[in-house]
């Protein structure tokens, strides 16, 4: 995995984590795929750099304070499966509300070309096993 694209990835997290879609589209390729599930905000498949700042926006929009936090990388050479999660705070409270989430991220010439999120919450188990990966693994990479 090269250096660079998790350096990519990275601040394109912290773009998402700021609201800052200037951000978050300078390091998308212009065809750029975004692949959400089925029960997702904007679930389906996205094309273009304009569609992928709708989900964003709309991610946003869900959650305004959201953020994501990365926990590990795992290297699939032109591809990284990122594990993390997204938390929010709870309405009238100062406390977060997490859910585990892993994404499949694909570069090429330094822009990413696909993000796909494989599972989240009790879906990341089986997300992990279905790339090859078990939480053992997931957890000695650390």
């Amino acid at each position: 995995m090269s250096q660079e694209n998790v350096e990519i990835f990275r601040l394109a997290v912290d773009a998402w984590n700021c609201q800052h879609i200037e951000g978050m589209l300078a390091f998308a390729d212009p065809e750029i795929e975004y692949v959400n599930a089925p029960g997702a905000v904007e679930p389906g498949t996205k094309r273009g750099r304009d569609e992928y700042a709708a989900v964003v926006r709309a991610q946003w929009d869900a959650f305004p304070d959201g953020c994501w936090e990365i926990d590990r990388i795992h290297d699939r050479g032109d591809e990284m499966i990122v594990e993390g999660r997204v938390s929010r705070s709870m309405s009238g409270s100062d406390a977060r509300v997490g859910n585990p989430l892993l994404v499949s991220v694909r570069f090429r010439h330094g822009k990413a070309t696909r993000i796909e999120v494989l599972g989240a919450g009790s879906e990341v188990p089986d997300a992990l096993k279905a790339v090859g990966l078990s939480e053992q693994d997931a957890h000695a990479d650390s």
